[in-house]
């Protein structure tokens, strides 16, 4: 699936890395043993066709989440409460989205870069969520401090935590990453 080129930053074609599902990828392993883009590329270097992966995961999963928020899915829900040992609520369903996004272990960089350009689309179809986001992105922006997003809807989720008062608890630093 392509991105629309208006939530996509320019690519730094000379840092990222192919992947893949470019459709330039060539696998010469068995030729000659080398990994190459086809449009004559050095390996490990991507063409201007290259799709940064990573960013695409983070908009997949917001736009699930808002799908969820939105009741416009039942698909995945099943697993969802099945995991949880109860029946979500559309809100809680779009926060399980994202801990699933968070549990993958991604650099955050991604999650901070990415959600300061889609957060103008989302943010009044994921309004709750989108304050969370947006907290967590101003005390990396102020403090370049990493928020422990797995934690922040693992909370949520338990129903440990009100969404009030995980942002209260975010923009205090309580949910900084090494912290417990």
């Amino acid at each position: 699936m392509l991105l629309k080129k208006s939530l996509v930053e320019s690519v730094d074609l000379l840092k990222t890395r192919f992947c893949l599902e470019c459709e330039n990828f060539e696998d010469r392993g068995e030729i000659d043993g080398n990994v190459v883009c086809a449009e004559n590329h050095r390996p490990g270097i991507s063409c201007e066709d290259f799709k940064d992966r990573l960013s695409d995961i983070f908009y997949s999963y917001v736009y699930w989440a808002h799908r969820y928020n939105a009741g416009g899915t039942d698909q995945g829900v099943e697993d969802f409460e099945k995991r949880f040992h109860r029946k979500l609520s559309d809100e809680e369903l779009a926060y399980a989205c994202f801990l699933n996004y968070f549990e993958l272990g991604l650099d955050d960089s991604h999650f901070y870069r990415c959600w300061n350009i889609v957060r103008k689309n989302y943010s009044d179809k994921l309004l709750v969520i989108s304050k969370i986001l947006d907290a967590a992105l101003d005390r990396f922006n102020l403090y370049e401090e990493r928020t422990n997003m797995k934690r922040v809807f693992e909370d949520l989720l338990s129903q440990k935590t009100k969404p009030a008062e995980a942002l209260k608890q975010i923009l205090k630093g309580d949910y900084k990453r090494g912290v417990s």
